[in-house]
């Protein structure tokens, strides 16, 4: 049995929680301990069942509980070369922090952890496969801008898929930011639109994935209900159907998502 569930999940901050064969992982720390425990405590999850931080790269929203939470709990970091470098330039992490590389496949109790590049403006950014103990598969893919053979390849036929759903492009054009802020959000290593988040949803719906849950949501940018709508409905035009062909949810933008077992 394995389980998933995002504890926060926005431009504001992003940490998600794994579960499977007694090993449990955090992948990102956009949040700090107390309000880590906090949601894990509203998940009946103990903190100390955690066995490891897996960091897809170095931005704020992604790491800013890291340096505080590796103190508290003494969890291995692992992340791909270049952003643990990145980090320990930044002096995210302490000085006594455990760094692991990933790099090909790799295990940590029971649970494969398989990393790719993603297009994003940061060092070396990664997505991530996991491959769970009873043969469940769990794809992590947000901060994309723009989706391509690599990314695709890598989340085919996993169960569940963590995919971001960024901004309407809409709302961003017509809202608030500045335009070289706009141009990045929209540009090939910025984010994913909902309807390009949605586009991928079908490929992979059509190739075995049945779980969806829309992350990364901007809350200047974006509404939950539209993205949800404009994944659900290409979905649904693809010839998938909800309920019997795929479940699909937004993650919330500060709480915990409920636990998906699956």
């Amino acid at each position: 049995m394995s389980r998933f569930c995002t504890l926060c999940s926005s431009s504001k901050g992003n940490c998600y929680y794994i579960s499977g064969g007694g090993t449990s992982l955090l992948v990102d720390a956009g949040i700090g301990p107390r309000n880590l425990k906090n949601a894990l405590d509203s998940l009946d999850v103990r903190l100390e069942e955690l066995r490891g931080i897996v960091i897809t790269h170095e931005h704020t929203d992604h790491i800013k509980g890291l340096c505080s939470l590796t103190r508290k709990l003494k969890l291995p970091v692992y992340a791909s070369a270049g952003t643990l470098s990145a980090l320990e330039a930044m002096g995210a992490v302490p000085p006594e922090a455990v760094f692991i590389e990933l790099a090909g496949e790799q295990e940590l109790g029971g649970i494969g952890i398989r990393s790719f590049p993603t297009p994003h403006d940061a060092v070396d950014p990664v997505g991530l496969r996991f491959s769970m103990p009873d043969g469940r598969t769990v794809g992590i893919a947000t901060d994309l801008g723009h989706v391509n053979d690599v990314i695709r390849t890598a989340l085919t036929g996993c169960d569940l898929v963590l995919l971001e759903s960024n901004y309407d492009p809409a709302m961003l054009r017509a809202g608030s930011y500045p335009w070289p802020l706009k141009r990045r959000v929209e540009g090939e290593k910025g984010h994913l639109s909902n309807e390009a988040g949605a586009l991928l949803a079908t490929y992979l719906v059509q190739r075995g994935t049945t779980r969806f849950v829309l992350g990364h949501l901007s809350q200047n940018n974006n509404l939950p209900d539209l993205a949800y709508l404009t994944a659900k409905e290409a979905l649904e035009e693809s010839g998938a159907r909800e309920g019997i062909d795929f479940l699909l949810s937004v993650a919330p933008a500060q709480t915990a998502h409920p636990i998906i077992v699956f």
